[in-house]
């Protein structure tokens, strides 16, 4: 009996080797037989942007949820003095030099027959169907022991904002053909350095720390560093489609990859920047 399941184990071993193994060399396929084609880039109009930094008012939870959202919004120390061109104009122009970069003809602000005249099955649509930022408090905390009965805890809040982008990819010609909504959120936060201080004559602790307060220049700048981002991410995304496509019947992908085009090697990828809808 143990002899059996020993080889039962090994049999399972050597079928997720395998599987493995076929992951990797079909994603190396993909890249060698360089599947990439035209891209057609639709942009929003406008970024959505929310605040839930909440003034200190003895009545606001009583107040209309209309008027609520004006209050946080005008008590935002960020979102609310960003341009939407600029910022929408930072993404997308860097999603345009990572596309052109990893091999794509890519199509923005431009006629869509044009687009459509390339369409093959390695044709793509990518509709940044809705920008939105979000900015909050967020309450970070620093601790420090030096014996098992007392704990000194510092408290400290930084404003923080949500990067939120929904994704629409439309496959021309392809077996699917039907838009795919792809969700990706990314968060920034001001920069805090700090440390505990311990005073010998006193026997107590302070806290000194520094805030480097992010700024509207940190939203754009990230913008554009998104938008070089999803571009690789997109990638990827339908590399590793490809990949579950052409694995054997009842065969489940277990390991993702990325290409790294700098280094011109395939990574594993260790955590998923999309969540489909």
């Amino acid at each position: 009996m143990r002899k059996s399941i020993q080889i039962l184990l090994l049999l399972l071993v050597a079928v997720s080797f395998m599987s493995c193994s076929m992951e990797r060399r079909l994603a190396a396929r993909y890249i060698k037989e360089k599947k990439t084609g035209a891209i057609l880039l639709l942009a929003p109009e406008v970024v959505y942007k929310s605040s839930y930094k909440v003034p200190p008012m003895d009545d606001f939870t009583s107040l209309p949820q209309e008027v609520k959202d004006s209050i946080t919004y005008y008590n935002s120390d960020l979102v609310q003095f960003m341009d939407d061109s600029i910022y929408i104009n930072e993404f997308m122009e860097s999603l345009i030099q990572g596309f052109s970069y990893f091999g794509y003809e890519v199509y923005y602000n431009q006629s869509a027959d044009k687009f459509l005249n390339t369409g093959n099955e390695t044709s793509l649509i990518v509709n940044v169907a809705q920008m939105q930022l979000e900015e909050y408090i967020e309450l970070i905390k620093d601790e420090i022991s030096f014996d098992p009965d007392s704990t000194n805890v510092a408290a400290i809040y930084l404003t923080a904002v949500n990067f939120n982008n929904w994704i629409e990819l439309t496959r021309l010609n392809h077996v699917k053909s039907e838009p795919e909504l792809l969700f990706s959120t990314q968060t920034i936060t001001d920069d805090l350095n700090g440390n505990f201080r311990y005073y010998t004559l006193t026997g107590t602790f302070d806290y000194e720390y520094t805030i480097d307060s992010l700024t509207v220049n940190n939203l754009y700048y990230t913008a554009a560093e998104l938008g070089f981002k999803h571009s690789q991410w997109i990638f990827d995304y339908i590399m590793n489609d490809y990949v579950a496509r052409n694995l054997p019947p009842n065969t489940r992908q277990v390991k993702f990859f990325s290409y790294d085009f700098r280094n011109k090697e395939l990574k594993r990828l260790r955590w998923q920047p999309f969540t489909k809808l």
